[in-house]
């Protein structure tokens, strides 16, 4: 359940993509503004193909990646796959395959929790000791007693993942008795899936069900008719399954980690994935939608901004709310704008961290890729050469046939796009450049605008 960001709030760091030193995601062609409907708020399907093709058959990150999106719309609903399942099956992923969905889980315990106070049956500050088998002791600091919510919002002073994946139930319960906190639960974040899975467990003790899985489908995929939402894989699962790879056509490894069910051992799929969305953003009446507004509510503050119970959420609760999800084959993202009332769900086959492709999906940059012109290959080609500022940096521009790329000192290369002949944009950062010719029509500088600054530069040899 490892994730380069354990929350939301972290991946929206990837909106500033120049900053971390990553690559923008760069369709390797665009879509005249005719491709999609000028009011719809999703990017057209064909953007994300291009996405795919770039992530999966030219940088070979997974052997197949699968997007889905929705809107309050009911007519804005589409799912892209593309790839293959592995080395040896053919078959492109689509809508029904299924993947391991990993720390995603944890919007599902958190939900499951939400429902358990909905019910009555627990309290978000009832102490751990309420839910434990009496054999358990559950730690403390100076009074101080670790509670359901402390669980649910990384908060609890428990280690991440201080036992191994393997471990059963009652190795938990006694790594739990054995372990000394060393500052007062609530007080601080730390991620983890410990916690987690411990929360899960308790969940199902309390509601007499046999395990986490069985409280899973009788309190959310059962009732929504996510019948492809499972901890144990179904035979039609299996068929269904895209296999794991540590790497693209290297190796796989499958995830089976009994204590750690409500932190990150759910398999599904993207068509299952945004019937959960769509019911944790109010566009289908479902008796779970008190308890879903109770998980997408704030709770804690974190070091990267609020939590709810397992969702990352935005501090007014309008916003972006979601949580990505990896596993040693496998990678997930999952988010929702309680504002623009959109969702994205993205599953990879692979290790490999393509939150940055949701993250990119929800924000407005990729209604503009449907907007980019096409710009005359020779045109082009006349503004490719080496660009100096007054400072003496120099930028470099390069054409590769119908694309242009721009290269400064001590950062990345991007890729810019039309806007008009003269005027391109990245679609990383806030920017704009501008080509300018002289009175013998030759290109002779550059206006770069970024930041809300202005810089020249001279077209030099």
């Amino acid at each position: 359940m490892k994730e380069q960001s354990p929350l939301l709030l972290h991946l929206l760091i990837l909106l500033a993509l120049s900053a971390c030193g990553m690559t923008a995601p760069t369709p390797s062609a665009m879509l005249s503004p005719a491709a999609s409907s000028q009011t719809s708020r999703l990017p057209g399907s064909g953007v994300v193909k291009e996405l795919l093709v770039q992530r999966v058959d030219v940088d070979r990150q997974a052997p197949g990646i699968v997007v889905g999106m929705i809107a309050d719309d009911p007519q804005e609903r589409w799912v892209v796959g593309y790839g293959r399942l592995s080395a040896t099956d053919e078959r492109v992923p689509d809508g029904d395959t299924v993947f391991e969905i990993g720390s995603v889980t944890k919007v599902f315990t958190g939900t499951l929790l939400a429902q358990a106070v909905v019910n009555g049956e627990v309290q978000l500050d009832d102490p751990i000791s309420d839910y434990l088998p009496k054999r358990v002791a559950a730690p403390e600091y100076e009074g101080r007693a670790i509670t359901l919510l402390d669980l649910a919002t990384h908060t609890s002073g428990l280690p991440r993942d201080p036992i191994g994946a393997s471990s059963t139930i009652g190795q938990m319960y006694a790594y739990l008795s054995g372990y000394r906190l060393t500052r007062a639960p609530g007080s601080t974040f730390e991620y983890s899936n410990y916690g987690f899975g411990l929360l899960g467990n308790l969940l199902a003790r309390r509601s007499g069900q046999a395990d986490y899985e069985a409280l899973l489908v009788d309190r959310i995929t059962g009732p929504l008719g996510m019948d492809s939402t499972r901890i144990e894989l179904t035979p039609d699962m299996s068929s269904r399954l895209a296999p794991p790879h540590l790497a693209y056509s290297i190796g796989s490894v499958s995830w089976d980690a009994p204590a750690f069910a409500g932190a990150g051992m759910i398999r599904s799929t993207a068509n299952d994935m945004l019937t959960f969305l769509a019911a944790n953003m109010g566009l289908t009446e479902t008796d779970l939608q008190p308890a879903m507004q109770l998980a997408n509510t704030p709770q804690r503050l974190t070091d990267a901004g609020y939590i709810g119970l397992g969702w990352g959420v935005p501090e007014s609760g309008q916003g972006m709310h979601g949580h990505s999800g990896q596993t040693p084959g496998y990678h997930s993202f999952l988010a929702w704008d309680s504002e623009r009332r959109i969702g994205v769900v993205v599953l990879a086959n692979a290790p490999i961290d393509i939150s940055y492709i949701g993250v990119f999906l929800m924000s407005e940059s990729a209604k503009l890729v449907e907007t980019i012109l096409q710009v005359d290959p020779q045109l082009l080609a006349e503004y490719a050469g080496r660009y100096q500022f007054p400072d003496g940096s120099v930028m470099t521009i390069r054409v590769d046939g119908t694309r242009i790329f721009m290269k400064a000192p001590n950062r990345p290369e991007y890729e810019f796009y039309a806007r008009s002949e003269t005027e391109f944009s990245p679609l990383a950062f806030e920017a704009e450049a501008t080509f300018f010719r002289n009175d013998s029509g030759e290109v002779d500088r550059l206006v770069l605008v970024e930041n809300g600054a202005t810089f020249e530069a001279q077209k030099v040899p």
